[in-house]
């Protein structure tokens, strides 16, 4: 049995997809499942059991003089018994039309409440519905997230691993998705009154970022922002005391490799895309009426779901979360 899944971002989405990959490659018995994922995205699926090939699709590249070169790859081992596209556009459309595999299956993102909860479908769940019809059914909810020992012996090599610590990203797509630097700034100090070391994580893209929260805290803090490779970061959080982040790439990392987790929430639906690990907290301002709104940008102009997020809520998670 020959599976390609198609899902080119983000890292997160990817992540949420793995429960129900796992579940296709244990139906089928088969280790035969190719990836399409968009650049920078490999380090998600790469190393997983069940992965045969990740091809990169690049639209920049390959949509255009450079999808046939693309296509002759992707086809080069036969026709595809299943196409699984869980990131339905124009392109990826095309895609499963020019693969001619003998089954195709589109992603339907599926936002409504349930009628069975009163809340919304959680995404691994939403994925899950549309293999049911194979007669695949996900009963293991636990992300996958592959961290090979290189990139443990890599990051003790940055860092010293012996002293605990609690990992915070404060980064995110979205600024409607970020809490206030000076939060940040303010909850470093206050883990540092209570003898709690802290590293402050991020990609390359957040290193302004990381900077400005370290020139603000009056407490010292280990700002690894742009230093870690994704599987290191991987190996950083499975080691971690405590992760505190916002709904985004690192969370669903975190949540993958069983770590302590407080999320800190507005925009994003925590019942949609939040930790489903035992235990995991979830920061929340529920008494806002817009809250979660799931948009893209702030309606009243001033994220209230964050600004008005008090450090003492955090704080207090990370203190009953931590191990």
């Amino acid at each position: 049995m020959r599976i390609c899944v198609v899902r080119l971002g983000g890292m997160g989405d990817i992540l949420l997809a793995t429960p129900t990959l796992r579940a296709l490659a244990a139906h089928y018995r088969t280790d035969q499942i190719d990836f399409v994922v968009g650049p920078g995205m490999e380090a998600a699926i790469s190393g997983l059991p069940y992965a045969a090939r990740i091809l990169v699709f690049d639209r920049k590249k390959h949509w255009g003089a450079g999808l046939p070169g693309f296509l002759k790859t992707l086809r080069a081992e036969g026709r595809y018994d299943l196409f699984l596209n869980f990131q339905p556009s124009i392109k990826t459309l095309a895609l499963a039309a020019l693969a001619q595999p003998k089954q195709t299956i589109v992603f339907k993102k599926d936002r409504r409440k349930q009628l069975d909860t009163g809340r919304v479908r959680h995404a691994i769940d939403d994925f899950a519905k549309d293999v049911r019809s194979l007669g695949v059914m996900v009963t293991d909810r636990q992300l996958d997230f592959f961290v090979p020992e290189s990139a443990r012996q890599s990051l003790a090599a940055k860092l010293d691993l012996t002293t605990p610590y609690i990992a915070i990203n404060p980064a995110g797509t979205r600024d409607i998705n970020r809490w206030p630097t000076e939060r940040f700034a303010q909850l470093i100090e206050r883990l540092d009154s209570l003898g709690r070391r802290v590293l402050l994580l991020g990609g390359p893209g957040d290193v302004t970022l990381a900077q400005e929260i370290v020139g603000q805290s009056k407490a010292p803090v280990e700002n690894l922002a742009g230093k870690l490779t994704v599987k290191e970061l991987g190996a950083l959080l499975e080691r971690a005391a405590c992760v505190v982040t916002g709904d985004t790439g690192p969370l669903h990392i975190a949540s993958a490799v069983k770590a302590p987790i407080v999320c800190l929430s507005g925009a994003a639906d925590p019942d949609r895309t939040g930790p489903t690990r035992p235990g995991d907290l979830v920061v929340i301002n529920r008494a806002l009426s817009c809250v979660p709104c799931q948009a893209r940008s702030c309606r009243r102009g001033d994220i209230a779901c964050m600004t008005q997020m008090p450090v003492e809520w955090v704080l207090d998670a990370i203190e009953r979360r931590v191990k």
